[in-house]
């Protein structure tokens, strides 16, 4: 079975999304997994779709660390807040047991010191030599180069931000319509939108189907690399395009 720490701020409606499906897929039997805890960077009462997020939480009987981040760098300015503030949550989840942490709508870098003591999972919205940085910046650069593939990719968290080893990908071409009939309109904003709405739209089935690859022994996660079940490295992570697509077509599907 595979131990979970989940991290999200809870800021929006698909962190809480996120995190039902995933409870679902686990109390459904698809995912042998549980989840030892989740932790937010918020308490109760900061914003309200945060306090939404903490009552599914607490509604599912999993065990919670809410711990304010902006409170804490209010009362520990500086520099060195950031890592301070990692190193109090350190302490509060060293009790759970957990395989590893999966960052999901957490709106907070995290320090060297806490992303080099766990193994922790990232899902970035490009291929893994794709762009780095927002969303908004990886869709925009992608529509002005005209570039011929994108994804996304679930990916090992280090101090070199959206650049650690990749455990999963899904691509699509950009070469095929609707992509190519905007590329040739010139309108870079709108053929930005309609890549991130065809990647947004694979994000989720992306991260049930590498967690399901990481319960199965699949996909293994050691020494800060990622591994095939025969012990081989996955350079440039597993291609999980085909299970994605799978689990896109099974939602259409009425009854399945």
């Amino acid at each position: 079975m595979l131990k979970l720490g989940w991290m999200s701020t809870g800021r929006g409606e698909t962190s809480l999304n996120l995190l039902r499906v995933v409870c679902k897929d686990i109390e459904q039997g698809k995912l042998d997994a549980r989840i030892s805890f989740v932790l937010c960077n918020r308490e109760s009462g900061e914003a309200a779709q945060t306090d939404r997020f903490l009552g599914y939480v607490r509604s599912q009987g999993l065990s919670l660390v809410s711990e304010s981040s902006s409170g804490y760098r209010a009362e520990n300015p500086g520099p060195d807040w950031r890592v301070g503030f990692d190193r109090m949550l350190a302490s509060r989840i060293e009790q759970f047991d957990v395989d590893l942490f999966f960052m999901a709508g957490y709106m907070l870098i995290v320090s060297d010191f806490l992303c080099t003591r766990y193994t922790m999972l990232n899902l970035h919205p490009a291929l893994p030599d794709g762009p780095k940085g927002t969303w908004r910046d990886v869709m925009m650069e992608l529509a002005r180069t005209n570039a011929a593939r994108t994804g996304a990719m679930v990916h090992l968290v280090t101090p070199d931000l959206d650049r650690g080893p990749t455990a999963s990908y899904f691509s699509f071409s950009l070469e095929s319509e609707p992509f190519a009939s905007l590329r040739k309109s010139g309108d870079v904003g709108a053929l930005a939108e309609r890549i991130r709405a065809h990647e947004v739209r694979r994000e989720f089935p992306l991260i049930i189907t590498t967690l399901r690859a990481l319960a199965a022994g699949d996909i293994v996660i050691s020494e800060r690399r990622a591994y095939d079940d025969g012990g081989r490295v996955l350079d440039g992570g597993r291609d999980l395009s085909m299970e994605v697509e799978r689990v896109i077509a099974a939602e259409r599907t009425p009854g399945t």
